[in-house]
């Protein structure tokens, strides 16, 4: 195969991991309900899974690095998927509870490898505007969940038949990485072959790494923690309709995944640094303007412009990595920041939920607007340090 048309192949399959990658995350918010019936158990009983979920998650994409010290890119990309359909199946056809925890233990541990190694291989092999594009992919696949769990219930098929499904395309695309294990190498066909052997302590222990890592545990609990609270902060607090909050809401994904697209064309013209420096001056006053509460078309601004802004944060910090650390290193880094992502996304939203107990539900715009400043302002130190480290390097 030509190298155009395969680097055309392997970004097609990449993009459908980040589909694939995205529609488990979707389907249990519909099909809970329907879940917790059919098990007997509790509706509140959903954070059981959601810890075994997350715990999985933590232990594959911390461990990431570690891993493709043993195994190929391409065998744990294929392992993974095969991991996820399997647990997907187990979720559709088991009438165990205790099997449907050890299945979420088990989902979360596939996403949490697949995750990790396709933005590995993506920030090593792929422009910006690829990652970029990559990310929009996986807004696509969390967005159709909902829509094939809703679906299948409108069909009077029953909501495990969205399992079913999912759990097909997963496992096809593990037939799909299988079949394509040569392709799957973090250097490109003209580069020597660099083998990610960083240890832990050698990659914890780079300039001014713990700064980028908590990055990005302050972006994903501002971008899941927007998501989270905002349709209560408008109908509880701002006395919104529930229907126009549920469309604002929307909104604020919709806005997140179009700029991700938007950002892949731009990034072909401007330069990373400046579009996350710009894009996170966005998020700062997106955040200001939500916390004035000066009227509804001034929040739905600041809606738009928080998702818009936060667009290409995260694929950008993704894409710069392995410049700033070396490949030897940059599976062990992207590990540590997604699992400091997921923490972040989990801690923080519930850290300002808690906040709302002493202070009111308007504490939380606060949080966002301190969150973003913090964000800036971290990455303009870590920005700064990072070139005088390798001006000095020169």
């Amino acid at each position: 195969m030509k190298t155009g048309k395969k680097n055309l192949f392997i970004i097609l399959i990449s993009y459908l991991s980040f589909i694939s990658l995205g529609l488990p995350d979707g389907l249990l918010g519909v099909s809970w309900p329907y879940i917790s019936a059919r098990h007997q158990v509790s509706l509140d009983s959903l954070g059981i899974l959601l810890i075994s979920f997350v715990a999985g998650y933590l232990l594959t994409s911390t461990t990431s690095g570690k891993l493709l010290t043993k195994i190929s890119l391409g065998l744990l990309l294929t392992l993974s998927c095969c991991v996820t359909g399997v647990s997907l199946l187990a979720f559709a056809f088991s009438d165990y509870w205790f099997l449907i925890i050890v299945a979420s233990f088990f989902l979360g541990s596939g996403g949490g490898a697949i995750d990790t190694s396709i933005n590995t291989f993506a920030s090593s092999r792929f422009s910006a505007s690829v990652i970029n594009w990559l990310h929009a992919f996986y807004g696509i696949g969390a967005t159709s969940g909902p829509f094939i769990i809703t679906w299948m219930l409108v069909m009077d098929n029953g909501w495990y038949n969205g399992y079913i499904v999912v759990a097909i395309v997963q496992l096809t695309l593990s037939l799909i990485f299988i079949m394509t294990l040569k392709f799957w190498k973090v250097t490109s066909d003209s580069q020597e072959p660099t083998q990610l052997t960083g240890s832990f302590a050698e990659s914890i222990r780079l300039p001014f790494v713990w700064i980028t890592i908590f990055i990005f545990f302050l972006y994903s609990g501002l971008e899941i923690g927007v998501g989270q609270w905002l349709f209560t902060i408008l109908t509880e607090s701002r006395n919104i309709a529930a229907a126009q909050a549920g469309l604002w809401t929307s909104a604020y994904w919709g806005s997140l995944t179009l700029g991700r697209i938007i950002f892949g064309f731009i990034l072909t013209r401007l330069p990373v640094h400046g579009v996350i420096i710009g894009a996170l001056i966005g998020v700062v006053t997106g955040s200001f303007l939500l916390l004035l509460n000066a009227g509804n078309h001034i929040s739905l601004t600041a809606i738009i412009l928080i998702g818009f802004s936060n667009a290409p944060v995260f694929p950008c910090l993704i894409s710069v990595t392995p410049k700033r650390v070396g490949l030897k290193h940059t599976a062990n880094i992207i590990g540590f920041q997604i699992s400091a992502a997921m923490v972040g996304g989990a801690l923080l939203p519930a850290l300002a939920g808690l906040l709302t107990d002493y202070f009111g539900w308007e504490v939380i715009p606060i949080t966002y607007f301190i969150e973003a400043v913090f964000l800036l302002l971290l990455y303009l130190l870590s920005s700064s340090k990072y070139r005088k480290v390798e001006i000095s390097a020169m």
